[in-house]
């Protein structure tokens, strides 16, 4: 797998509202540039390039089943992160969101597990487990609790848009010994907005434009120019509550933002890993990138700090 600096977009033609805004300034989302099975001469091409890297697929995946599996899991993350951007939006503004589960995904599969050689794999969506609809993880961990060890339990639900079904034997789980399949999984949860929102972004992958999208939220629904004028770009996941996650790919992201030539740039911030904020500064100083640094831990971090900014003075 190639990487190497992606795109710095505005988030504003992306995100739609119903609600018009004008703004003078852009909020801009960014990305890495990723290149599966790349030829020998992009291999070439990347190791010369002191703006790119090289990275093994298996550890670029995280160790999935295969390349479908990953791209599944980083559209599962996408659709999540639009979620919960309308969840943080919606509690920033102190309005009310209806929120379901509709089914359980597959994060990682243990090492333990018989699940991948019997045809489960990651990002697969669970909906249901023997003739037992799944709408979220409890249900499904007290319906495998309550079989033994060895037993064959028939999961199905979705594969990317495909429907899939694996049987499955059940094995012991530490440390308390109940049955389980083995996996790690999240709740897949579906946002309905009293507002009608709509999402453009089925061309990227991953959750980190999570932070980006809140703000275009909350700038439409609010109708306040959050940009004050000046060119905005960041990063970072975003939690229903309003934190603001770490990401991967920190120093190509910044460096599309300086090719857009963005005022500012916001870096999540954690307290107990700087590490996106230290490989910020770093690439900062190195490359002699031209947007401002800013941490922000939480949604309401960043907008305070585009809240108090003064309107950009433009050119007479």
């Amino acid at each position: 797998m190639l990487y190497g600096p992606g795109s710095a977009e505005s988030v504003h033609s992306r995100v739609d509202t119903g609600h018009q805004l004008e703004e003078k300034g852009e909020l801009l989302f960014t990305t890495v540039a990723t290149y599966s099975k790349p030829h020998v001469f992009d291999l070439i091409y990347a190791w010369l390039n002191p703006r790119m890297d090289i990275e093994k697929l298996e550890v670029a995946t995280g160790g999935v089943t295969n390349l479908a599996a990953y791209r599944n899991l980083m559209a599962y993350m996408r659709d999540s992160s639009e979620a919960s951007a309308l969840m943080a939006a919606y509690a920033a503004m102190d309005k009310p969101i209806d929120v379901e589960s509709q089914g359980v995904i597959v994060t990682a599969l243990l090492p333990e597990s018989k699940a991948r050689e019997n045809g489960l794999q990651e990002g697969d969506i669970i909906t249901q487990a023997d003739d037992l609809a799944i709408t979220n993880g409890t249900e499904l961990s007290e319906y495998l609790t309550a079989k033994h060890v060895g037993d064959l339990v028939k999961i199905s639900g979705t594969r990317g848009k495909e429907t899939f079904e694996a049987t499955v034997p059940l094995i012991s789980m530490a440390p308390d010994n109940r049955s389980g399949i083995g996996f790690q999984m999240n709740n897949v949860l579906k946002a309905t907005p009293p507002d009608t929102v709509k999402f453009d972004f089925a061309d990227t992958g991953g959750p980190s434009a999570g932070l980006m999208m809140t703000l275009e939220i909350i700038a439409q629904l609010t109708g306040e120019d959050l940009t004050r004028g000046y060119t905005i770009a960041g990063t970072g996941t975003i939690s229903a509550d309003g934190t603001v996650g770490l990401i991967g790919g920190i120093n190509y992201k910044l460096m599309a933002a300086d090719k857009e030539q963005a005022d500012y740039f916001l870096v999540p911030y954690n307290a107990q890993n700087e590490s996106n904020w230290t490989l910020a500064r770093e690439t900062v100083e190195k490359l002699k990138l031209k947007p401002k640094l800013v941490k922000v831990s939480t949604l309401k971090e960043a907008v305070d700090f585009l809240s108090g900014l003064e309107p950009k003075k433009t050119a007479p």
